[in-house]
């Protein structure tokens, strides 16, 4: 058994460590290996602070993070207000210092070494649940898909800070990135640890969203770099030209006239439309095909409620960039700020509802909203007037 145990450590955390930081010294461009391994070092250790820190807490209130799909509120709140804050805190502080250093000296070294502090932080947890649990399938496929969320997270403070020439901590930029790093880590972890073999599949298409935003950000980058006085940066993937953020951002706020109330109101009745009937679509094709909706209720078929969950959701994020290609075409608008508010209204009405009705959705809720706002800001890129 501790050969199994020996096995699953090297599979669930090793390789993907061997994998991420091979990916992020390429990235990074540096020929000094010293600072990458401080960074993952440091992270490493603010793994063991928030372990010891969380364990001592569990110790005086019983309360704890693990916990599975039926987690009551105390519990909840611990694992969102106190856990998470905790552990994206400590990767803050592993970060500072390397940050500082004349070894990070531009955009692109900060976010490759907050990427480090994380990685070292992710996979010193890995190695400890694997060595510490019942080795299977399923929890080396949460430890792999936790490396990347964390990398991810931890990458977009990172960038944050990496812009500033000054290097100082903190402004409303930072603090907005942060806390949605804190609370969106969370969720992620909580999906892909606490609520069965369905919302770890799940997971997928929140992992597909992180990796277009990193395209995004690396794009960015290289054009920041190829504006810059000096000899132009290698390219290694001349062929993909994803938009920068500051395009991105340019198209949520250029309008060629004021917003419009009523369009906005207009689309997210849109997008509750949409949602609704493809949600029917998915439940009539559901029955067709043998689908048991019943079994997401049931906690003991986790896996037996994958199908229904995948084809629910499914059908609900596609509804997304169907209304916001929509609403663009009625409204003859040159910007997707109206589909984009359009969508963020039926997204917030759906949370209300969702937490009136399931409370417990609302992890799901949550954790699907960014990935359902991109989707509609990108069916309606598609059918903006140009």
């Amino acid at each position: 058994m501790a050969l199994v145990r020996m096995a699953a450590v090297a599979l669930g955390a090793l390789a993907p460590f061997a994998i991420a930081f091979a990916a992020l010294r390429r990235a990074g461009r540096s020929p000094r290996i010293g600072p990458d391994l401080a960074a993952v070092a440091l992270g490493a250790v603010a793994y063991a602070l928030a372990a010891g820190i969380e364990g001592a807490i569990t110790d005086a209130t019983g309360v704890a993070r693990h916990v599975g799909p039926s987690a009551d509120a105390a519990v909840l709140a611990y694992a969102f207000l106190v856990a998470a804050p905790l552990d994206q805190g400590l990767k803050l502080a592993a970060f500072v210092p390397v940050w500082r250093s004349r070894a990070t000296p531009d955009l692109r070294s900060a976010v490759v070494r907050a990427a480090l502090c994380a990685l070292g932080f992710v996979t010193v947890r890995g190695a400890r649940e694997l060595a510490a649990g019942t080795p299977d399938p399923w929890a080396l496929l949460s430890a792999w898909v936790a490396v990347p969320a964390h990398l991810f997270f931890a990458a977009s403070w990172g960038f944050v800070l990496g812009r500033d020439p000054h290097k100082r901590l903190g402004g409303r930029a930072f603090d907005a990135t942060w806390l949605a790093a804190m609370l969106f880590n969370g969720l992620f972890d909580h999906l892909a640890f606490e609520r069965g073999h369905a919302a770890l599949l799940a997971t997928a298409p929140i992992l597909a969203a992180m990796s277009l935003v990193a395209l995004a950000g690396g794009r960015t980058i290289t054009e920041r770099e190829r504006r810059a006085p000096g000899p132009r940066p290698r390219r290694f993937l001349p062929s993909i030209t994803p938009p920068t953020l500051e395009a991105v951002r340019d198209a949520l706020r250029r309008a060629e006239r004021p917003v419009t109330l009523g369009w906005t109101a207009f689309g997210a009745l849109v997008t509750t439309g949409v949602m609704t009937a493809l949600l029917a679509g998915a439940v009539v094709l559901g029955h067709r095909l043998g689908v048991d909706f019943a079994a997401v209720d049931r906690a003991e078929s986790s896996q037996g409620g994958a199908a229904p969950l995948l084809l629910l959701g499914s059908a609900t994020l596609a509804a997304f960039p169907v209304a916001g290609y929509l609403v663009a075409r009625a409204s003859a608008t040159h910007s997707v700020i109206e589909p984009a508010l359009s969508a963020g209204l039926a997204i917030l009405g759906s949370l209300v509802l969702l937490g009136l009705a399931a409370p417990v959705s609302l992890v799901f809720a949550l954790a699907f909203a960014p990935v359902a706002f991109g989707l509609a800001c990108a069916g309606a890129w598609v059918g903006i007037g140009r």
